[in-house]
Protein backbone atom coordinates (compact mmCIF):
# COMPACT_ATOMS: atom_id res chain seq x y z
CA UNK A 1 0.00 0.00 0.00
CA UNK A 2 0.91 3.69 -1.19
CA UNK A 3 1.28 5.82 2.00
CA UNK A 4 -0.86 9.35 1.47
CA UNK A 5 2.18 11.53 1.39
CA UNK A 6 3.78 9.59 -1.30
CA UNK A 7 0.44 9.79 -3.48
CA UNK A 8 -0.04 13.22 -2.93
CA UNK A 9 3.89 13.78 -3.82
CA UNK A 10 3.25 12.33 -6.96
CA UNK A 11 0.18 13.68 -7.88
CA UNK A 12 1.33 17.13 -6.87
CA UNK A 13 4.16 16.20 -9.68
CA UNK A 14 1.59 15.25 -12.43
CA UNK A 15 -0.89 17.72 -12.08
CA UNK A 16 2.45 20.44 -12.55
CA UNK A 17 3.16 18.33 -15.60
CA UNK A 18 -0.39 19.06 -17.02
CA UNK A 19 -1.09 22.31 -15.90
CA UNK A 20 2.10 23.59 -17.62
CA UNK A 21 1.94 21.60 -20.44
CA UNK A 22 -1.46 22.94 -21.59
CA UNK A 23 -1.00 26.95 -20.89
CA UNK A 24 3.32 26.43 -22.20
CA UNK A 25 4.29 28.96 -25.49
CA UNK A 26 5.10 25.86 -27.82
CA UNK A 27 8.25 27.89 -29.75
CA UNK A 28 10.31 24.39 -29.11
CA UNK A 29 9.26 20.84 -28.61
CA UNK A 30 9.44 19.37 -24.91
CA UNK A 31 12.01 17.33 -23.61
CA UNK A 32 12.10 14.64 -21.33
CA UNK A 33 14.92 14.73 -18.83
CA UNK A 34 17.14 12.28 -17.21
CA UNK A 35 18.52 13.30 -13.60
CA UNK A 36 22.10 12.27 -12.04
CA UNK A 37 23.86 13.74 -8.89
CA UNK A 38 26.70 12.28 -7.00
CA UNK A 39 27.61 14.65 -3.97
CA UNK A 40 28.83 14.59 -0.38
CA UNK A 41 25.93 15.04 2.16
CA UNK A 42 25.56 16.28 5.80
CA UNK A 43 23.44 17.87 8.27
CA UNK A 44 23.76 21.55 9.51
CA UNK A 45 21.86 23.22 12.89
CA UNK A 46 22.52 22.74 16.65
CA UNK A 47 22.33 19.10 15.94
CA UNK A 48 25.96 18.73 14.86
CA UNK A 49 27.27 21.28 16.93
CA UNK A 50 31.07 20.37 17.47
CA UNK A 51 30.41 16.98 15.88
CA UNK A 52 33.62 16.58 12.93
CA UNK A 53 31.70 15.42 9.93
CA UNK A 54 33.22 12.87 7.35
CA UNK A 55 32.47 12.79 3.86
CA UNK A 56 28.85 11.05 2.98
CA UNK A 57 28.45 9.99 -0.42
CA UNK A 58 25.27 10.15 -1.71
CA UNK A 59 23.32 9.63 -5.27
CA UNK A 60 20.03 11.29 -6.73
CA UNK A 61 18.34 9.44 -9.58
CA UNK A 62 15.27 10.38 -11.26
CA UNK A 63 13.34 11.96 -14.63
CA UNK A 64 11.71 15.11 -15.42
CA UNK A 65 10.29 17.30 -18.10
CA UNK A 66 11.28 20.69 -19.84
CA UNK A 67 8.64 23.45 -20.73
CA UNK A 68 10.38 26.14 -22.56
CA UNK A 69 8.90 29.05 -21.77
CA UNK A 70 11.52 31.44 -23.86
CA UNK A 71 14.61 30.62 -26.06
CA UNK A 72 16.49 31.10 -22.82
CA UNK A 73 14.00 30.04 -19.89
CA UNK A 74 12.55 26.94 -19.07
CA UNK A 75 10.73 25.25 -16.53
CA UNK A 76 11.65 21.93 -15.25
CA UNK A 77 9.60 19.69 -13.34
CA UNK A 78 11.51 16.86 -11.46
CA UNK A 79 10.73 13.71 -9.43
CA UNK A 80 13.95 12.17 -8.32
CA UNK A 81 14.62 9.55 -5.51
CA UNK A 82 17.40 11.57 -3.53
CA UNK A 83 20.17 10.13 -0.69
CA UNK A 84 20.61 12.59 1.45
CA UNK A 85 22.49 11.80 5.52
CA UNK A 86 24.98 12.42 7.88
CA UNK A 87 28.71 10.69 8.94
CA UNK A 88 29.78 12.62 11.59
CA UNK A 89 32.28 12.16 15.20
CA UNK A 90 31.62 13.67 18.57
CA UNK A 91 34.86 12.65 20.68
CA UNK A 92 35.15 12.49 24.17
CA UNK A 93 38.61 12.38 24.72
CA UNK A 94 41.77 10.84 23.00
CA UNK A 95 40.20 7.08 23.23
CA UNK A 96 36.25 7.72 23.99
CA UNK A 97 33.81 8.79 21.21
CA UNK A 98 30.66 8.57 19.58
CA UNK A 99 30.00 8.23 15.82
CA UNK A 100 27.17 8.33 13.49
CA UNK A 101 26.11 7.27 10.13
CA UNK A 102 22.64 8.02 9.23
CA UNK A 103 21.73 7.10 5.65
CA UNK A 104 18.27 8.76 4.56
CA UNK A 105 16.18 7.97 1.16
CA UNK A 106 14.04 10.30 0.30
CA UNK A 107 11.44 11.17 -2.83
CA UNK A 108 11.98 14.57 -3.88
CA UNK A 109 9.91 17.29 -6.17
CA UNK A 110 11.78 19.86 -7.56
CA UNK A 111 9.90 22.20 -9.78
CA UNK A 112 12.54 24.66 -11.01
CA UNK A 113 13.75 27.34 -14.00
CA UNK A 114 16.46 26.78 -15.79
CA UNK A 115 18.17 29.71 -17.59
CA UNK A 116 20.75 29.40 -20.50
CA UNK A 117 23.35 31.57 -21.07
CA UNK A 118 25.57 32.23 -24.79
CA UNK A 119 24.17 31.32 -27.48
CA UNK A 120 20.50 29.84 -27.98
CA UNK A 121 20.84 27.72 -30.87
CA UNK A 122 20.24 23.86 -31.16
CA UNK A 123 23.65 22.94 -32.02
CA UNK A 124 25.76 25.26 -29.55
CA UNK A 125 27.58 25.02 -26.02
CA UNK A 126 26.95 27.68 -23.26
CA UNK A 127 26.08 27.72 -19.56
CA UNK A 128 23.45 27.23 -17.55
CA UNK A 129 21.86 28.21 -14.25
CA UNK A 130 18.91 26.35 -12.65
CA UNK A 131 17.27 26.66 -9.49
CA UNK A 132 13.93 25.98 -7.48
CA UNK A 133 12.66 24.79 -4.47
CA UNK A 134 12.15 20.63 -3.70
CA UNK A 135 9.90 18.82 -1.03
CA UNK A 136 10.70 15.57 0.16
CA UNK A 137 9.25 12.41 1.64
CA UNK A 138 11.24 10.28 3.37
CA UNK A 139 10.93 6.49 2.35
CA UNK A 140 13.18 3.77 4.06
CA UNK A 141 16.81 5.05 6.35
CA UNK A 142 19.30 2.65 8.26
CA UNK A 143 21.58 4.41 11.13
CA UNK A 144 24.21 3.32 12.77
CA UNK A 145 25.71 4.48 16.06
CA UNK A 146 29.06 3.58 17.59
CA UNK A 147 30.03 3.98 20.97
CA UNK A 148 33.33 3.96 22.47
CA UNK A 149 33.51 4.46 26.64
CA UNK A 150 35.68 3.21 29.12
CA UNK A 151 35.70 -0.08 30.80
CA UNK A 152 34.78 0.66 34.19
CA UNK A 153 35.88 -2.82 35.56
CA UNK A 154 39.13 -2.84 33.80
CA UNK A 155 40.96 0.55 33.94
CA UNK A 156 42.99 0.93 30.93
CA UNK A 157 40.12 -0.73 28.41
CA UNK A 158 37.17 0.47 26.56
CA UNK A 159 33.98 -1.04 25.46
CA UNK A 160 33.12 -0.43 21.92
CA UNK A 161 29.01 -0.64 21.49
CA UNK A 162 27.38 -1.02 17.55
CA UNK A 163 23.62 -0.32 16.99
CA UNK A 164 21.76 -0.09 13.86
CA UNK A 165 18.00 0.83 13.47
CA UNK A 166 15.82 3.23 11.76
CA UNK A 167 15.54 6.91 12.39
CA UNK A 168 12.46 8.23 10.16
CA UNK A 169 9.22 9.24 12.79
CA UNK A 170 12.01 8.69 16.13
CA UNK A 171 14.83 10.82 15.69
CA UNK A 172 13.94 12.54 12.30
CA UNK A 173 10.97 13.51 10.57
CA UNK A 174 9.97 12.32 7.07
CA UNK A 175 9.09 15.52 5.48
CA UNK A 176 12.16 17.81 3.92
CA UNK A 177 11.37 21.00 1.74
CA UNK A 178 14.37 23.51 0.92
CA UNK A 179 15.81 24.44 -2.16
CA UNK A 180 18.12 23.84 -5.00
CA UNK A 181 20.35 25.32 -7.29
CA UNK A 182 22.86 24.48 -9.92
CA UNK A 183 25.58 25.99 -12.51
CA UNK A 184 27.34 24.35 -15.54
CA UNK A 185 27.65 24.20 -18.95
CA UNK A 186 24.79 22.27 -21.75
CA UNK A 187 26.14 20.77 -24.85
CA UNK A 188 23.96 21.14 -28.13
CA UNK A 189 20.81 21.24 -26.01
CA UNK A 190 21.44 17.10 -24.90
CA UNK A 191 24.34 16.60 -22.01
CA UNK A 192 24.52 19.38 -19.49
CA UNK A 193 27.18 18.97 -16.48
CA UNK A 194 27.88 21.16 -13.32
CA UNK A 195 27.95 21.42 -9.74
CA UNK A 196 24.92 21.47 -7.43
CA UNK A 197 23.92 22.53 -4.32
CA UNK A 198 20.90 21.72 -1.88
CA UNK A 199 19.84 23.36 1.40
CA UNK A 200 17.14 21.94 3.43
CA UNK A 201 15.12 24.89 4.91
CA UNK A 202 12.86 22.58 7.14
CA UNK A 203 14.02 21.36 10.69
CA UNK A 204 13.80 17.44 10.38
CA UNK A 205 14.74 16.30 14.33
CA UNK A 206 12.44 15.65 16.54
CA UNK A 207 14.00 16.99 19.52
CA UNK A 208 14.95 20.57 20.47
CA UNK A 209 18.06 20.45 18.45
CA UNK A 210 17.80 21.59 15.09
CA UNK A 211 19.18 19.53 11.44
CA UNK A 212 18.82 20.41 8.27
CA UNK A 213 19.64 18.31 5.22
CA UNK A 214 22.64 19.77 3.03
CA UNK A 215 24.84 18.46 -0.37
CA UNK A 216 26.82 19.22 -2.47
CA UNK A 217 28.45 17.25 -5.97
CA UNK A 218 28.25 17.40 -9.36
CA UNK A 219 24.91 17.03 -11.69
CA UNK A 220 24.18 15.60 -15.24
CA UNK A 221 21.26 16.11 -17.24
CA UNK A 222 20.47 14.28 -20.15
CA UNK A 223 17.61 15.45 -22.70
CA UNK A 224 15.46 13.61 -24.62
CA UNK A 225 12.58 14.29 -27.54
CA UNK A 226 11.74 11.14 -26.47
CA UNK A 227 12.07 7.98 -24.02
CA UNK A 228 11.29 4.50 -25.71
Amino acid sequence: MIPPMIKHLVFTFLGICLLVNSVSAQKSRTKKIFHFEAKSARFSGDGVGGETYFFKPAFEVGFGIKYPLTSRVSFNPELTLAQKGFHGKTNYSDSTYTERNLSLNYLDISPNFEIKLGSVSEYSTGFSVWAGPYMGVGLWDNASYTIRTANPTKPGAYVLNTTSGESFSRDIRRLDMGFKVGVGVVSQNFVSVGLTYQAGLMNIATDSKSLYNQSLGFYMRVFFDEIL
